[in-house]
């Protein structure tokens, strides 16, 4: 199992991409017997009630999330083998970068934001990323005069890959249709012109 422990390594220090462990993992069925290890000691953690081969199967490697979640069980796994890494801050520092820019009105998923708001290259300064990725949420979530002021988490609505243009949102205070105060957010998708809506309550 040494070659496969040693791509497991590699893929957690930066050296092979995910493509290239979903590749190892899919076609090579050691992985499984290695990542399923009975052996390991996983109690206290939260892969305590699965095994790690499991988990990365229901993992998304294409998506940034996943490549993180994926990582850091490797790491997980590697350390409870006893096996010395130097784990890579890429996959971090990109998820952090996305965190610190996204907007607080704002929760898109990641898929989405991979694919419409990062830029193609991602070697270019920290300030440069954030300038690039800060417009771009600009002029995808435009809204009317302010953007939402959500009671609870952020559900801008994206329909066919596009956010619907903000118009504002209606308070609800003492209404009897609703048993709680909150807000109706309304949302137009500019190239129908349907209305669309989310009701918060608090």
């Amino acid at each position: 199992m040494e070659n496969e422990i040693k791509i497991l390594t590699d893929f957690v220090e930066g050296v092979i991409s995910p493509e290239v462990l979903e590749k190892y993992i899919f076609e090579n069925s050691n992985f499984e017997e290695l990542l399923s290890d009975k052996t390991i000691n996983l109690q206290g953690t939260y892969l305590a009630r699965t095994n790690v081969y499991f988990f990365l199967m229901e993992l998304n490697l294409k998506s940034l999330d996943g490549v993180l979640n994926a990582q850091g069980a490797l790491e997980l796994f590697l350390t409870r083998k006893g096996i010395n890494f130097k784990a890579s801050k890429k996959y971090k520092d990109e998820y952090s970068l996305i965190l610190s820019t996204q907007p607080k009105y704002i929760d898109a998923d990641m898929n989405f934001i991979e694919k419409y708001i990062l830029p193609n290259d991602m070697t270019k300064s920290k300030l440069e990323l954030k300038k690039h990725i800060k417009e771009n949420f600009s002029r995808l979530f435009m809204y009317e005069t302010k953007p939402p002021k959500w009671i609870q988490n952020a559900e801008w609505i994206i329909k066919n890959n596009k956010p619907l243009f903000f118009l504002g949102q209606l308070d609800i205070k003492n209404n009897d249709i609703f048993h709680d105060d909150g807000a109706v957010y309304i949302f137009i998708d500019q190239e129908t012109g349907q209305i669309e809506t989310i009701t918060q309550l608090y």
